[in-house]
């Protein structure tokens, strides 16, 4: 009697398809909850421009006071901050931190406390101060038990900004230290900027996190949004990090409620950039269709790629850059259409400004790939909204959240589990939909689709686990081997740190279980495709096959998506034989929240021409060898249980 948990699947090295597309592995770098703040960058100090409101004694929320009988706190207008265009938001007012302290013999300041710092790592901390009369200011930092680590005595001129600069390194590690600036005579002071980093920062960014970035194989990097693409302002970017202004959100609680609305703008184009180019992406960037004027958008454009001959690209080289970034991948905004999305909300006014910033970035770039994002689950933006567009673009958005898990008890998690796991058939029925609308109402022009959102939903606000691991690998596997059928060509994870992929923490950064499938089923990439029998979209076991053309290696993954139980696989090769075989396997004894993949040797037996593996329940593998005597296209058999 055929065993029915086993699963035989012939692949014929012979049949083989186009290659696997390295932009199916992008993913979002927006500037949102906690994927900048206490995750890739390394700053340590939370509202370090002092903007918002703030608290009931007038110093600045993140911050508190060091009272004293006649002392005076305010966020004043006297800003060090600044934005390029001042007009452009009506709600994002600059200040700096004032401390006036009106009689002698009083100590008064502000701080910051749970600052955590590592024994024997170098930091280095700088403030940005101005009085209106000569003063002293005292800068301490002190430890988790109030010992003093750092001790300065700051002499602050006056009516100019200066900034005042200090370097230690900590005999010991701590959690809750505290960064102290006080006044101890009478006199006045504006703090205008404070950073605290560690010394080893990449661009201001965690090394540890742009590694864990490179590891997973990002081949596209799409920034600066996603929603808040409609806050950014790039030409603020080229302003020295501390100068530039904090940048408010449309809604908070949408955005950045990590941050209390703000973004402090640690990273710029300039950043943006060395990023990618540290960890091997494409960059793919996001205009601000809803603030940006056409012309604005050509000169990010000219600045990323215009030569020394041109405004930008001169701004460019002076800044240290004189070879131009050639970024080709650009979209026109972000989910317009939606109430979360200020500026063109309708096909045609969308379609208006798209075509303004598509004609005016091409003139300075006729090679630039344009994407579009609208509201394509709408009736009338997949007719009315593609006709419009289909002119200006290159590539039409899509973004599709799988619902987060409902329970974790009982029946109800493993229902939940198979939803999900079994949820990129929902994800690919949508696209081929969408495919389908392109074709009737793009006249003929050919058009990408780009999936450059996906994920768990919330996976920013809550422990993820294995079964974020077997939907990711179960989508990433679907995307090698169906992409090209449906002319996908972007795809973009949302987003990998802090939400999903790469977990920080405050002296190291990880894989969890959704991040830890990304390594295993990069090894597709740039490989060509072979063909597989016809796969059932809820069927427990999920297979793709590639072939790397120079070196001869065939690579398999695979991914049980059953909650309970195991299932055994059977590989043949068209009569090939296998050698040099090498895989891993990720597996766990549970799918709940917190749970995580361990990695062990995949253990594969011969049997004649054939390879017998065995997949524990919700796991994941990865098999890689060569074939010998392939001499046998007899088309193969469908994937079907034995």
């Amino acid at each position: 009697m055929a065993d029915p948990l086993a699963f035989a699947v012939a692949i014929d090295p012979s049949q083989v398809r186009g290659p696997v597309n390295p932009l199916l592995f992008g993913h979002n770098l927006e500037h949102t909850r906690s994927c900048i703040w206490q995750g890739l960058s390394a700053q340590l100090l939370r509202n370090r421009k002092f903007c918002g409101k703030p608290s009931a004694h007038g110093v600045a929320l993140d911050w508190y006071e060091i009272p004293a009988p006649h002392a005076y706190f305010e966020l004043s207008r006297h800003s060090y901050t600044e934005h390029v265009d001042p007009t452009v938001r009506r709600h994002n007012e600059l200040s700096s931190q004032r401390l006036a302290l009106g009689a002698a013999g009083e100590t008064a300041g502000i701080g910051q406390s749970g600052l955590p710092l590592h024994a024997g790592w170098s930091y280095e901390g700088r403030v940005v101060l101005d009085a209106p009369a000569p003063v002293t200011l005292h800068l301490r930092l002190l430890a988790d038990d109030g010992g003093l680590l750092v001790e300065q005595t700051l002499q602050v001129g006056s009516n100019q900004w200066r900034t005042h600069e200090f370097i230690f390194t900590p005999a010991r590690t701590c959690l809750d230290a505290r960064l102290e600036l006080s006044l101890e005579e009478m006199g006045e002071i504006y703090v205008g900027a404070a950073s605290l980093l560690p010394s080893d920062h990449f661009h201001g960014m965690r090394p540890d996190v742009v590694a864990l970035l490179r590891e997973i194989g990002c081949t596209l990097l799409r920034w600066p949004g996603g929603n808040f693409a409609g806050d950014y302002r790039w030409q603020d970017g080229l302003l020295p990090v501390d100068k530039r202004g904090p940048l408010a959100a449309f809604t908070e609680m949408e955005t950045l409620p990590h941050t209390r609305g703000f973004d402090g703008h640690e990273i710029g184009t300039d950043e943006f950039i060395a990023l990618c180019r540290a960890i091997g992406a494409e960059p793919f960037v996001t205009v601000n269709i809803t603030w940006d004027t056409p012309e604005i958008a050509a000169a990010w454009v000219e600045y990323c790629n215009g030569s020394l001959d041109t405004e930008w690209g001169r701004k460019r080289a002076k800044r240290g850059h004189p070879v131009p970034y050639a970024v080709k991948h650009w979209s026109l905004g972000n989910e317009q259409g939606y109430g979360h999305m200020e500026g063109p909300n309708t096909p045609e006014t969308y379609a208006a400004k798209a075509a303004a910033c598509a004609e005016a970035m091409l003139r300075v770039d006729p090679s630039l790939n344009l994407c579009t994002s609208g509201r394509w689950s709408d009736p009338a933006w997949l007719t009315d909204g593609i006709r419009l567009v289909a002119p200006s673009v290159d590539h039409l958005s899509h973004h599709h959240y799988t619902w987060h898990p409902q329970e974790v008890l009982g029946e109800g998690a493993l229902a939940e589990f198979r939803r999900i796991v079994l949820h990129p058939e929902v994800v690919f029925a949508e696209m081929r939909e969408i495919r389908a609308a392109i074709e009737a109402g793009a006249g003929g022009k050919p058009i990408g689709l780009s999936l450059d959102e996906w994920n768990v939903w919330y996976a920013w606000y809550r422990h993820p686990g294995v079964t974020e691991g077997i939907h990711n690998a179960a989508l990433l596997n679907r995307l090698c081997r169906d992409a090209e059928q449906l002319g996908i060509s972007y795809a973009c994870f949302f987003e990998p740190v802090n939400e999903g992929a790469i977990l920080v923490e405050p002296f190291g950064a990880y894989l969890p279980a959704g991040g830890q499938v990304f390594p295993l089923l990069k090894a597709h990439l740039g490989n060509a495709l072979l063909q597989l029998p016809p796969q059932k979209g809820d069927a427990d076991v999920d297979l793709t096959a590639s072939f790397h053309t120079e070196t001869g290696i065939i690579v398999v993954t695979l991914v049980n998506r059953h909650p309970t139980e195991e299932r055994s696989v059977f590989l043949s090769f068209g009569g090939a034989s296998p050698q040099t075989l090498d895989g891993t396997l990720l597996s766990a004894p549970d799918f709940l929240p917190g749970t995580d993949f361990t990695a062990s040797p995949l253990s594969v037996t011969h049997r004649d021409d054939s390879l017998a593996l065995h997949l524990p329940k919700h796991s994941v593998a990865l098999l890689r060898g060569t074939l010998r005597g392939n001499e046998r296209n007899d088309g193969g058999a469908p994937c079907m249980p034995l």
